[in-house]
């Protein structure tokens, strides 16, 4: 019988391995060292069980990128220091295909859109955390964005970020005017729905969808999928019964 942690893994061999992370979860530790659900330390458990031991550098397990905390879906870690090295510069020169699925408060007027809005992280004690639109200090930034679905205002959209600045995929879409749907950050919280008025605030229904990339030691193409996490799936489809019979 597979271990809750063994469920979770959609691929691991010598070098990498890339799990499913629960909407919830920090990936790695916060500053201040008070969360215990850290996703890092539970991967790294589980290896050691298994006999994994410490690299040349007397670490076990090595972050690659990271997702906000109520952001769900495939995270990727490496297992040893040139691993680590090597899988960040793909990071770096955007040699990682990743897809992330968001369902938001507003329709856009486009089924497809590119946006390059520059980023910035916040400073100060209130700014800690969140990013912002900065066009003269930010970062180059930029979001390919799909619709995929609409549910009356409410859309159910992919994104493809080709950069990887913090709250990029948020922001971007509250600046293209369709924020994430309670996003307590970033978006407008007076707003309504017109079409789902029955419809209860719940965690941000943000989910990193699909990894794709080629492997650095095997030349492997790698592609990881992940399955949306229950509450997003239950939402789903409730916005898509509501809509089915519906006039358009």
């Amino acid at each position: 019988m597979q271990t809750p942690m063994e469920k979770r893994i959609f691929i691991e061999d010598e070098h990498l391995i890339a799990v499913q992370k629960h909407a919830g979860e920090l990936v790695v530790a916060d500053r201040w060292g008070r969360e215990t659900n850290i996703l890092l330390h539970q991967v790294g458990a589980f290896l050691r069980e298994k006999g994994h031991k410490l690299d040349e550098s007397g670490r076990d397990l090595y972050p690659v990128h990271r997702l906000d905390r109520e952001t769900s879906g495939v995270v990727l870690f490496a297992k040893h220091k040139d691993s680590h090295r090597a899988l960040s510069k793909m990071f770096e020169a955007r040699e990682m295909q990743k897809t992330y699925w968001a369902l938001t408060a507003g329709l856009p007027e486009w089924d497809h859109c590119v946006c390059e809005v520059p980023l910035l992280r916040a400073e100060g004690k209130k700014g800690r955390g969140r990013a912002l639109v900065d066009l003269k200090r930010g970062k180059p930034s930029s979001t390919e964005f799909q619709v995929r679905e609409r549910f009356g205002d409410i859309g159910w959209i992919e994104a493809y970020p080709h950069t990887g600045r913090l709250h990029q995929i948020r922001l971007h879409l509250r600046t293209l005017g369709i924020p994430i749907l309670w996003d307590e950050a970033y978006w407008n919280e007076g707003w309504k729905s017109a079409f789902f008025s029955d419809l209860s605030p719940q965690r941000l229904p943000l989910h990193a969808r699909s990894l794709q990339f080629v492997h650095p030691f095997t030349q492997k193409e790698i592609l990881i999928e992940c399955p949306m996490e229950e509450d997003m799936r239950n939402l789903l489809h409730k916005l898509k019964e509501a809509t089915k019979y519906r006039p358009t």
